[in-house]
């Protein structure tokens, strides 16, 4: 399985690396830059709740990503950050990482426009950002059919990842270990590519909300399907799982 580390190997050259003291003054939302911490930390504050007045914050580490799912979506950035030690950062250009994005294979793609979707809460319809037909029935081989009775656990967190999912018909309901629910999905959506891809155990609880067909693809699949794209496009897919991550753990406060 690909590796954050093994990735960010093939570009954390001298000339991609950017050095800030922690009381420098650095623009962290440059339209044309993306940056991934290779040292140090940022404290990141999200927009203020209107029903309660908290303004969300959560801390960004190494590996962690700055500024790709916007310059991949062509937003603006909304979140404020402060740098809380000396940091380093590899630079990328959001030109050249939109332009590779747009042109990845249908798998690349669908994992980047479901996170994407999920990170700035857009409402999706029916088949949206699902798989193109011709992906599902020319692998259809390769992968298997299962079906859940409503109400029954797929998978519990602190569970191995060995696979993801999706959605055939049906709606699957993903649950925190706080019991806090994190997404209610439906056919032609995806789940459980987070933990898979960052080759941990599971976050959180996936249970079927009513009767469901779930397309199963197995970790040698992914593996083989998201070879198919350049470094960049593989290191997007997981930097933005990352930050949806970070995203709803912000959400949570």
């Amino acid at each position: 399985m690909i590796t954050l580390t093994k990735l960010l190997g093939e570009f954390n050259g001298e000339d991609n690396l950017v050095k800030i003291g922690v009381k420098d003054s650095f623009d962290f939302t440059s339209k044309d830059q993306v940056f991934l911490i290779e040292s140090g930390s940022v404290l990141v504050y999200g927009e203020k709740d209107p029903k309660t007045g908290v303004t969300a914050t959560q801390t960004f580490g190494t590996h962690d990503p700055i500024g790709f799912a916007e310059a991949i979506a062509s937003r603006e950035v909304q979140l404020d950050f402060k740098a809380l030690t000396d940091l380093t950062l590899v630079r990328f250009d959001g030109a050249k990482l939109r332009k590779q994005v747009n042109t990845a294979n249908i798998f690349s793609k669908t994992i980047i426009k479901y996170s994407l979707a999920r990170i700035f809460n857009i409402k999706r319809s029916t088949n949206n950002f699902a798989f193109e037909d011709d992906f599902i029935n020319k692998k259809d081989k390769l992968f298997s059919r299962i079906k859940f009775a409503q109400d029954q656990i797929i998978f519990s967190a602190g569970s191995d990842s060995k696979k993801m999912f999706f959605i055939e018909n049906g709606s699957v309901q993903i649950v925190s270990k706080s019991a806090k629910i994190i997404a209610n999905l439906c056919g032609g959506e995806c789940f459980g590519e987070a933990a898979l891809l960052n080759n941990r155990p599971r976050n959180y609880t996936a249970i079927a909300q009513k009767e469901s067909t779930l397309l199963v693809i197995e970790e040698s699949i992914v593996d083989k399907e998201l070879g198919r794209d350049p470094p960049l496009v593989r290191l997007s897919v997981l930097v933005l799982l990352k930050r949806l991550e970070l995203m709803n753990k912000m959400r949570m406060v």
